[in-house]
Parts: C-alpha cells; structure tokens; sequence
C-alpha cells in the first residue's frame, strides 16, 4: 500500500510502498502495516510507536495512521526538525479507510493533508 515516508536520509517527504499481512483473501479483510521496512537502524531502536489523527474538514472526516521511530541515537530528520526542537527518527503516515477500520492506498489528497497534520 501507499503511504507517506518522511525519512532522514531524503530532504523531502515522498510516497512510499508499505507492505502489509491481511487477515483473509476478500476485498474487505483487514490490513496490518509493516512500517518496519521502510524504517532504517533497527538495531538502534528495534520498535515503532504508532498514534491516530483525525482531520476533518468542513463535513469531511478523514483518519491517519502514524508509525514512528524516535530515539536519541536516531538520525536527525530534517524534514521534522525545527528551530531548538529536533525530532530523530522516521516517520510513516498511513490513511484509515471510511467503511473498512483498515489502512488503505494514499490518494494525491492525502499527502497534502499528512503533510499538514505533521506540522501541527
């Protein structure tokens, strides 16, 4: 699936491939992330820490799914970065699916929204 990489080896966010497992073979099985491999330097941090956000606007709702590593021994991410606040680590951004609790393909629409949410 497609997703959106704000990594610290690039100096811009880009879409990205994630795979994934799925709970059975029909159109509406659940997907489960593997953000792990898009992330690099698993021996310093071997973990990833995911959160929801939820954006909405006017009358639409749209819900993301944010995998991250962030650790002191991590690359700086520049992309992230800002002023005295350094943010260390990678980050994936991932949409949720309105009639499936499951993630889904990122459309165009939605970089710009993930690039939103992770500047706030």
């Amino acid at each position: 699936l497609r997703c959106r990489l704000y990594s610290t080896s690039r100096n811009k966010p880009h879409q990205a491939t994630v795979l994934t497992r799925c709970s059975d073979h029909s159109r509406t099985a659940e997907r489960f992330p593997i953000p792990e491999s898009l992330f690099e330097e698993a021996t310093v941090q071997p973990y990833v820490h995911n959160c929801f956000m939820t954006v909405r606007e006017g009358r639409h709702i749209y819900q993301f799914c944010i995998f991250f590593k962030r650790h002191l021994r991590l690359r700086a991410n520049v992309l992230l970065s800002r002023g005295d606040h350094k943010f260390q680590g990678n980050v994936v951004v991932m949409r949720i699916g309105v009639n499936n609790p499951s993630v889904v393909n990122m459309r165009s629409r939605d970089n710009g929204l993930a690039d939103f949410i992770i500047h706030r």
